[in-house]
This record gives C-alpha cells, sequence and structure tokens, in this order.
C-alpha cells in the first residue's frame, strides 16, 4: 500500500504558528500537511494509521437496497468524493447512516466487506490541512446558493486552484463523512460568513468519524463481501436523526456566538 506519508517534503515552504505547512512565496503546489492537530484530529489521524496497518480491512456500508451489487460507477457523483463506494469501519455508524436522509425513510441494510490493501495507493485526508478536504468537498458537491452565489462561486474557484488534489490516482480514500448538513457549513465558509475556527469545529460535530471511500477498479476488484444485506433495526433511525439534528442546532449557537482564537476567513487561505 502507498500513501502521502507523515514525512513529505515542500519546497519554498515554511510551517505557519499554527502548525500548517505554508509557502513562502507564491502559491504552495504540493500537499499541506497538518502538523498541528487539536484533540479530535489527532485521534481520527491515528485511528486511520491503525487502518492503514491492516492488510486486509473490515468495512461497513448502509444502505435501504436489500440486494446492493456495488461497482465502479456505484452512488451519486454529488457525493463527498465522488462516484464510488462510502464505507466505515464502524458497524454502529452504518447502521444509523443505513437510516439517514440518503435512504429516503426506507427500510435500512447495512453490508460487511473486506478489502486487502496491499498495493492500493491511498489518500489519507486526516494527514492533511482540512483546507484539501474542503476542496474535494466543493469540487464534487453541487448546492444551492443564493445571496452570496457570486463570492462563493469565485472563492470556490480560488480554492480549487490551491488546495484540490489530483485523486485519480487514488484507489482509497481515508476521510471525514459530510452529511448534506455537514455542507451547510462548509458553504457558509467559502462564503466568508464565519471563521476557519468555526468551520473545524463544526465539521467535527456530531461525531460522524472516518469514511473508507472505494473508488478505482483495481479497489473494487478487491472488494469481497461477508455478510449482507442485515436488517438494521429501525431504532436506529431516531439515533441518526438525533446526531443530526444536536449538531445543526450547536452549529447554529457556534455560527451566532463566534468566538475564534484566529478569526481567519477564507481569504485568508487563498492569497
Amino acid at each position: 500500500m502507498s500513501e502521502i506519508s507523515n514525512d513529505m517534503k515542500f519546497v519554498n515552504a515554511t510551517v505557519d504558528k499554527n502548525g500548517f505547512v505554508r509557502s513562502k512565496k507564491g502559491n504552495l503546489k504540493k500537499v499541506i500537511a497538518n502538523t498541528r492537530k487539536n484533540v479530535v484530529e489527532h485521534r481520527d489521524s491515528v485511528e486511520a494509521d491503525k487502518l492503514k496497518k491492516r492488510t486486509i480491512i473490515t468495512v461497513y456500508h448502509g444502505t435501504t437496497n436489500d440486494s446492493l451489487v456495488p461497482d465502479y460507477n456505484y452512488n451519486n457523483k454529488n457525493n463527498d468524493y465522488g462516484k464510488g463506494l462510502y464505507t466505515t469501519p464502524d458497524i454502529e455508524l452504518a447502521k444509523q447512516w443505513a437510516y439517514s436522509g440518503y435512504t429516503g425513510g426506507g427500510v435500512g441494510y447495512t453490508y460487511e466487506y473486506e478489502i486487502d490493501l496491499d498495493g492500493l495507493n491511498v489518500l489519507d485526508f486526516t494527514k492533511l490541512d482540512s483546507m484539501h478536504w474542503l476542496a474535494e468537498l466543493v469540487y464534487n458537491r453541487e448546492i444551492d446558493v443564493r445571496a452570496e452565489r457570486e463570492i462563493y462561486e469565485d472563492n470556490r474557484k480560488r480554492l480549487l486552484d490551491k488546495y484540490k488534489i489530483d485523486t485519480s490516482m487514488y484507489d482509497i480514500i481515508i476521510g471525514y463523512r459530510a452529511d448534506d448538513s455537514y455542507f451547510v457549513y462548509a458553504k457558509d465558509f467559502v462564503s466568508g460568513l464565519i471563521y476557519r475556527d468555526t468551520l473545524d469545529r463544526a465539521l467535527r460535530l456530531g461525531e460522524l468519524d472516518l469514511q473508507v471511500f472505494i473508488r478505482s477498479q483495481m479497489a473494487f476488484n478487491r472488494l469481497i463481501e461477508v455478510d449482507g444485506p442485515v436488517k438494521v433495526d429501525p431504532r436506529y433511525r431516531n439515533k441518526y436523526i438525533s446526531r443530526d439534528r444536536a449538531a445543526r442546532e450547536e452549529y447554529k449557537r457556534d455560527r451566532v456566538n463566534q468566538t475564534p482564537r484566529l478569526k481567519q476567513r477564507i481569504d485568508d487561505f487563498l492569497d
């Protein structure tokens, strides 16, 4: 398995006071590592490392489809990382995802898979500045922007120019999951309405944890179904709704009462 490693080398760059690698002059063309993680980011990074150390990993997918046969073009391209299979190493989380907004209120099922990572290229967003993950989200997802459309579109283009990673060379992507409600936070930041600190807190609301995205044909060829479909207890629908509602309410409070340690908006990261 190959990946973006912790000992990445950068040209014409320095580490700023917040622990992020920045260019000294002009645009930094290589990926920017997050060298100063907070507690949650560190936890997620450790969990991602545990996954990558295994030759064969077990992942789960939640859905309303009781006859799922995933393939290379599976799922809607208007998702976090585009077309592919979205999974999680946490069975409890998969059960909640089976009753998420994407399922349309039907009966939920989980599928268990194993995949051999040996020889696969893995992109791990937990090791990178979250601006790279944000760029991936706004690249793949179509959103409804009204009053701030011109500002959003301009900032989106600049964000993609500086931070978008070419994911076509990767077979697996490990990163965070952004439900529709969570994408509102990304939209607000790109539109210049909230600070970076507020965004980073918001993206951790609801304890979404990690997802493992199966994106290449080679990765799909390695995918082995172990179990499924397994019907999920309908009570998990309420667990999902409670998690989502709590995250939305907390974000509303944070958005109104922003108290950032560093008052940095998106323009501070696009120059």
